[in-house]
């Protein structure tokens, strides 16, 4: 039992002299820090980057809006940084459509919005909605 017990100690002894995980120590915990804080900005965080855009059709506009969507809808989930594209029309009101879209990060949205078919899509309705389009980003 006795060897055990000092088994245990040793390796817990040199568990707390030894770097963690068997990665690089530093010589001071400025140091560490600094060197975490030059990873950091070398290599940025990429977020996803949500949008949730929300609109009206005019009344009785509600099947060409949809025809319009369908291609864009179609064309925006073939892009490389696309994760996510759904158009939701509304059960209670038919005339209230929600995009729900997901991308890896704020470059494949900004690539997204500049897209041909984006474009396409923002000729293809404008006699076909009832106000603005609202946009939320997350």
């Amino acid at each position: 039992m006795k060897k055990i017990g000092i088994l245990l100690i040793s390796l817990a002894m040199a568990g707390a002299m030894s770097c963690k995980g068997g990665k690089k120590c530093c010589q001071s915990d400025e140091k560490c820090a600094q060197e975490k804080t030059v990873a950091e900005v070398q290599q940025p965080k990429k977020e996803k980057k949500v949008i949730v855009a929300r609109l009206k059709v005019k009344e009785g506009q509600e099947k060409a809006f949809i025809e319009v969507a369908s291609k864009l809808v179609t064309a925006t989930r073939q892009e490389a940084g696309n994760l996510f594209y759904a158009l939701y029309q509304s059960p209670t009101s038919p005339v209230e459509f929600i995009f729900y879209e997901e991308y890896k990060d704020d470059a494949a949205f900004q690539t997204h919005a500049s897209s041909a078919h984006f474009a396409a899509f923002a000729e293809g309705i404008k006699d076909l909605t009832d106000g603005d389009l609202v946009v939320d980003e997350f």
